[in-house]
């Protein structure tokens, strides 16, 4: 998902207000943290007590800022703050709000008649290249023994996101920054080959991570 994108802005919304497990103070630390990020990083403020009424602010936020960037950092930040940590509402976020996109975008079709992991990941990034949702050579991969490896190259969608959050100290219980752009691979992967995955960053350095994504016994 790339930075002023409207569709993205409401697919996330909507994930959110479908999940049976996030509860109504965790609502409102997301609202809270969301528009904390739009103040600070994109210079507009704004009040909401809704996800709908978020929804129409983070619309208009989203024609010249990367309102998708608030979201993810509203959820990470939120969930750390309720939890001690960012856990399962996060991760289960990061897989959800992908599989959703994909639909709207018609691209599941193409998805499912992928053979293994490689083919799966290698069809969903063609065809947000294909769409202009990404740039062939800003995320590489590799086939590795099952496993796929993953190399992000100048540019990333969550790489504000993510600087932010170490700056802050908001990690997951293994004390690191959870990894958005994976978790939406990964969650791709789920939906297309019906298995579980899950993902592990093994460099550091953002915008220029590296990780693997790797079937769940």
């Amino acid at each position: 998902m790339l930075p002023g994108n409207p569709r993205a802005v409401k697919v996330q919304l909507d994930t959110l207000r479908n999940d049976p497990l996030i509860s109504p103070s965790l609502v409102r630390l997301i609202i809270k943290y969301v528009l904390d990020y739009v103040a600070s990083n994109f210079g507009v403020s704004g009040s909401a007590e809704t996800l709908d009424e978020l929804e129409n602010l983070l619309l208009r936020v989203a024609q010249e800022h990367p309102a998708e960037e608030a979201v993810v950092y509203g959820i990470y930040k939120g969930e750390s703050m309720l939890a001690g940590a960012v856990g399962t509402i996060a991760r289960r976020f990061g897989k959800e709000a992908p599989k959703r996109l994909v639909n709207t975008l018609g691209l599941m079709e193409t998805l499912i008649e992928s053979g293994s992991l490689y083919d799966c990941l290698s069809k969903y990034k063609a065809s947000l290249v294909g769409i202009g949702l990404m740039r062939e050579d800003e995320l590489i991969l590799e086939d590795s023994c099952n496993e796929v490896l993953v190399k992000l190259r100048g540019h990333c969608t969550y790489a504000n996101v993510c600087t932010q959050l170490h700056k802050e100290g908001v990690y997951n219980v293994f004390g690191s920054v959870p990894c958005g752009r994976l978790l939406a691979f990964a969650g791709i992967a789920e939906a297309t080959l019906n298995k579980g995955y899950d993902i592990k960053i093994t460099k550091y350095n953002p915008p220029n991570c590296e990780g693997k994504i790797f079937e769940i016994p």
